[in-house]
C-alpha cells in the first residue's frame, strides 16, 4: 500500500511510487527533468497552483491505486 503524499516530498518521490502518479505530475505541466528534486509545495507556488487542491488530487490517485491493490489481495 501506498502511503500518502504530503507537500514536502519531492515531485521525484511523488513520481517514483506509481506510473499514475507521474502522469498525473507531468498533466499538472511541472518541470518533471530539471525541477524533480523540488518538493510539492515549491513546485506548485513556481506554476501558480493551489498547493492543497493538487495534493487532494495526488492522494485521490494514491487512494484509488490501494484500493485496487487490497481488491486484487482479496482475490488471490
Amino acid at each position: 500500500m501506498l502511503s500518502k503524499i504530503n507537500e514536502n516530498m519531492t515531485l521525484k518521490e511523488i513520481m517514483d511510487m506509481d506510473d499514475k502518479l507521474f502522469q498525473e505530475i507531468s498533466k499538472l505541466g511541472f518541470d518533471i527533468c530539471c525541477a524533480k528534486m523540488k518538493t510539492l509545495k515549491d513546485s506548485c507556488l513556481d506554476k501558480g497552483l493551489n498547493v492543497q487542491e493538487v495534493l487532494n488530487r495526488l492522494n485521490e490517485i494514491v487512494e484509488e491505486i490501494n484500493y485496487i491493490e487490497k481488491i486484487i489481495a482479496e482475490n488471490e
